[in-house]
């Protein structure tokens, strides 16, 4: 789930319904642990404190993993099992080492909810997708268009979305190709004229993904069904609000133009950088010994310097050497010149297979970072040669580098590692709703994601 500007309804009212459960599970354990805590009277108001800031704590926790996906949710409540523990034994030993005593109340109730709030937390969202609670808020869409960028819509929405929307049909401005299957199952159910008369009643939002406007937009019977209540959203703004990116192939240059966005100021770019140098400093000092072993790792398991450099494209397509740990052979490209790394490249090294997967090759552009080449958080930066053959077949390719480009991004923390043109253009979209939404919250956000993405090696190549 992304978060603020895309955080969706549903998504609300889910967390709402874990929020009140943990809260429940919490007092309930506080007043247990008070009632057992030898030491004194019973006083559960005592507790209010520690369980207060554990209960801050798991909630936001939770927003990190994804209640909606069935396919990862084992792995998510692991991880954030684990995560619990660790941080309620560390608070317990804290507790401990101030109060003096292992059994004081304040410790134990951390520790138990470090303990019981995954168990609770993973019952609750076994039980919540085996039945549906997510479903109650599902929304009703009518598509205005049958061209491409409608079936894309469509598509979109079944395969990734149909916990949250239902897709009631299409509307053709030609009431003869009424009944045609055009994507998914989904059928074409009304024309342009009857619009007024059908979507009343059967759809809560119509996403207007005409391939071209001029002259065929229904504008009286859309301002009809706004009038009446109804949301009428653009193709590209719906994508943005419920993707946290932007389709750049149904996207006209008018909508980009005139959307709200793309905000900078003096004082957001100052802060900006002034947070980048703080904490590339403190992380260098931290991961120097790291940094160390990593070094004489890439030395001992193959010939060449520790440090590759290879040059980048940054802000405003300047030029600069970016900084990383070798994690290839070396002259990988020397006889076919650049190319994109595949998976299972033969190329990479042992110290490369081990590096790649947890990001740690990355940790020279700290370097990168302290001299303004790059920033925390941006776009990745890309080779000349690439950028050079992308911006001749995806449109708007040269506008990621309206910004500094970054060691983590919103295309790194949602989609895997691009090999391809066709990878180039997903990533894109990405880049575009971070360059156009981007803050100082977005920018924490994808902090998180990327510790996320650590763990479990995500999209590594």
């Amino acid at each position: 789930m992304a978060p603020f500007r895309i955080a969706k309804p549903r998504f609300l009212l889910y967390f709402a319904l874990e929020g009140a459960l943990i809260f429940a599970l919490l007092v309930g354990l506080a007043y247990l642990t008070s009632a057992l805590d030898a030491s004194g009277e019973p006083s559960p108001g005592r507790m209010a404190l520690p369980a207060g800031l554990l209960f801050t704590a798991v909630l936001l926790a939770t927003q990190w993993t994804n209640p909606g996906d069935q396919a990862s949710i084992v792995r998510e409540v692991v991880l954030f099992g684990f995560l619990s523990l660790a941080a309620g034994i560390l608070c317990f030993a804290a507790i401990w080492v101030v109060a003096s005593r292992p059994d004081h109340p304040a410790g134990l109730l951390v520790l138990e909810g470090a303990v019981a709030v995954p168990a609770i937390v993973g019952l609750w969202r076994w039980l919540s997708l085996r039945f549906d609670v997510l479903n109650v808020t599902r929304e009703s869409v009518l598509i205005v268009g049958t061209g491409e960028s409608a079936r894309q819509v469509c598509r979109w929405i079944l395969s990734h979305h149909a916990a949250e929307y239902a897709v009631v049909g299409f509307a053709d401005e030609d009431d003869s190709h009424l009944g045609t299957v055009l994507a998914m199952g989904v059928r074409i159910q009304t024309d342009y004229e009857s619009l007024t008369r059908f979507a009343p009643g059967r759809a809560d939002r119509v996403i207007v993904a005409l391939d071209e406007k001029r002259g065929r937009l229904p504008v009286r019977q859309l301002m009809g069904l706004r009038l009446i209540g109804l949301e009428i959203e653009e193709a590209p703004t719906f994508f943005e609000r419920i993707g946290g990116k932007i389709p750049v192939e149904a996207m006209l240059p008018s909508w980009l133009i005139y959307s709200e966005g793309f905000k900078s100021s003096a004082l957001r770019a100052m802060l900006k950088r002034s947070v980048d140098v703080v904490l590339a400093g403190l992380l260098l000092l931290l991961a120097a010994p790291l940094m160390l072993v990593i070094a004489a790792l890439v030395r001992l398991t193959s010939r060449g310097p520790v440090l590759y450099r290879q040059t980048r494209l940054g802000m405003n397509g300047r030029e600069f050497d970016v900084l990383k740990f070798r994690s290839m052979i070396h002259d990988a490209e020397a006889a076919s010149g650049p190319t994109w790394t595949e998976e299972f490249d033969r190329r990479i090294t042992v110290a490369g297979r081990i590096l790649r997967p947890s990001r740690f090759d990355e940790l020279p552009q700290l370097v990168n970072v302290l001299r303004g080449e790059m920033s925390f958080v941006g776009p990745r930066p890309e080779r000349e040669h690439f950028v050079v053959q992308l911006e001749e077949t995806i449109p708007y390719y040269g506008l990621r580098m309206a910004v500094r480009p970054g060691i983590t991004g919103w295309a790194q923390v949602n989609y895997r590692y691009g090999a391809s043109e066709e990878d180039a253009l997903e990533k894109l979209k990405y880049d575009l709703y971070y360059i156009k939404n981007n803050n100082l919250a977005l920018d924490l956000w994808i902090v998180l994601k990327t510790f996320k993405v650590v763990l479990f090696g995500a999209g590594a190549r």
